[in-house]
């Protein structure tokens, strides 16, 4: 009787499935947890990942809107001036292929810019072609132009040495058609200005 009421005290003891009196497992693997969560843990993985898409998307237009808008200021006639002035400063460094090469680039970077024309994408003869049928270059600078079209393919795609004088004429020819046309646009819109103002009244 003595033994059964010492085992009363001890319930566990009257379940053979338990053979000791040890501490029970509290704790959860951090796998059982990831399951149990599995729904809010997706959630929230989504969302920090649309949050970080949307971040860096943001990001990205507005430093490229900032670039655009630092483009468009840049006026392509100084543009133009800069580039050929740091090129004369080249010109005894480099060989006559590149340096005509260049040239030509940044004449046909200052006619699309400055006259929305695709001057990039065309080749030399195209290039003629869409000048002659503009009526502002067909007037004034079409001989010009094909001249240095002419000039400058003889020297990038022939063998034959170049001389310093043709270099120099391709340069000046180069230098004179920047300068000119962004005069002539001046005065043409500064025509414009003085004809819209309307002539005193005289009493």
């Amino acid at each position: 009787m003595q033994d059964f009421s010492a085992n009363a005290d001890k319930p566990y003891l009257l379940d053979p499935t338990v053979e000791s009196d040890g501490p029970l497992t509290i704790y959860k693997s951090l796998w059982q947890i990831l399951l149990e969560n599995y729904t809010w843990i997706s959630i929230l993985s989504l969302a920090l990942i649309v949050i970080v898409f949307v971040f860096y998307s943001i990001r990205k237009r507005k430093k490229g809107s900032q670039t655009e808008t630092i483009e468009e200021r840049v006026d392509p006639y100084e543009e133009a001036l800069l580039a050929i002035e740091e090129l004369q400063g080249r010109k005894l460094k480099l060989e006559p292929k590149p340096f005509v090469f260049r040239l030509s680039e940044i004449l046909r970077i200052y006619v699309q810019k400055r006259f929305q024309m695709p001057a990039m994408e065309l080749t030399g003869e195209e290039f003629i072609v869409e000048i002659a049928s503009n009526p502002f270059f067909s007037r004034n600078y079409e001989d010009l132009l094909r001249d240095f079209v002419d000039q400058g393919d003889r020297v990038k795609y022939s063998k034959e040495a170049t001389e310093t004088s043709q270099i120099n004429l391709l340069l000046d020819s180069a230098l004179f058609f920047v300068k000119d046309t962004n005069k002539r646009i001046e005065d043409q819109e500064q025509a414009k200005d003085d004809g819209g103002k309307l002539a005193p009244i005289k009493n």
